[in-house]
């Protein structure tokens, strides 16, 4: 299994900085809330992410209690 965090990680893929992308994005919306589809949608056309590097962005968020799931939606509780 890959460690979470690496040295020798590209920074713009890291968990912390796909986590600003996605609070971004919620920012974006002018609501509290965004589908999880358009987060994905949205970061991989910008910046060409994989599945697994988005999921860990969010989970990174959930972690910090930055967000909360309601499927399909990311709720922010800031």
């Amino acid at each position: 299994m890959a460690n979470l965090f690496s040295k020798d990680e590209d920074l713009f893929k890291s968990s912390p900085y796909i986590g600003a992308e996605i609070l971004k994005l919620l920012e974006q919306s002018g609501q509290h809330r965004i589908s999880i589809f358009d987060v994905a949608s949205k970061l991989k056309k910008k910046n060409k992410l994989g599945v697994r590097t988005i999921y860990y962005g969010m989970l990174f968020l959930y972690s910090l209690g930055i967000i909360e799931f309601e499927a399909p939606y990311l709720i922010s509780k800031c």
